[in-house]
């Protein structure tokens, strides 16, 4: 009771009508971990610099609560990491694992299976692209049995080396529908050179290890 008190009495009185309130200061950002959510980015090969920038500044952070000096060190933080990207690049090989992994999906999608690269963040982002495609592409008259996806987690996870889960399904619900389907998501990936890993569980997704993920990174200019 007296410790209620005390607070009771040392609390801050309100404002009055017309009193501003405190000005809140920018907080420090951790440096670390926003450098790593620049490289990962980066390396994901889906965004562009000007992206990137857009992405840790309006999603990542929040931007009003970045100061001046952190602001201007990420913009050389995300130049910096795309500049080490196209030193990379210009010594990668014509064709990557990831190039390999998109004419395994072109064939797929070629197929009536609709393949998604980098579909939405979450497996339930992936399952919503993919029945929005199938819906626009049934009412231009083009059908689909199933699907095959991964999303931006699993960027994030293949970036750091720990492989590609493809997740997968069917439109009719059905498990023949379905185990056809797997199986020619497994043989379109093994045809173009890289190793799959599936139990045979359809409840599981299919990993393909290993990969090493080498996307280029689109441009900033238009033309």
């Amino acid at each position: 009771m007296l410790r209620l008190l005390r607070r009771l009495l040392t609390k801050r009185p309100a404002r009055t009508a017309g009193e501003a309130a405190p000005e809140r200061q920018p907080e420090k950002i951790d440096r670390a971990d926003t450098a790593e959510r620049i490289e990962i980015l980066a390396r994901g090969g889906f965004e562009t610099e000007a992206s990137t920038l857009e992405t840790i500044l309006d999603e990542y952070l929040n931007p009003d609560e970045v100061d001046a000096d952190d602001r201007r060190w990420i913009e050389a933080e995300v130049a910096r990491a795309y500049a080490r990207k196209r030193a990379d690049e210009a010594t990668w090989p014509l064709e990557t694992d990831f190039d390999r992994l998109a004419v395994a999906f072109d064939a797929l999608d070629a197929g009536g299976i609709i393949a998604l690269h980098r579909a939405g963040y979450t497996r339930s982002d992936g399952i919503s692209d993919a029945a929005e495609v199938c819906h626009q592409r049934r009412e231009r008259g083009r059908s689909s049995r199933g699907f095959v996806f991964y999303h931006g987690q699993d960027v994030e996870a293949v970036v750091a080396d720990r492989g590609l889960y493809l997740a997968f399904g069917a439109f009719d619900d059905r498990d023949a529908t379905l185990a056809a389907i797997t199986a020619e998501i497994v043989a379109a990936v093994e045809a173009q050179g890289l190793r799959t890993q599936w139990e045979g569980d359809v409840g599981k997704r299919i990993l393909v290890h290993p990969i090493v993920w080498l996307k280029r990174s689109p441009s900033d200019d238009p033309w």
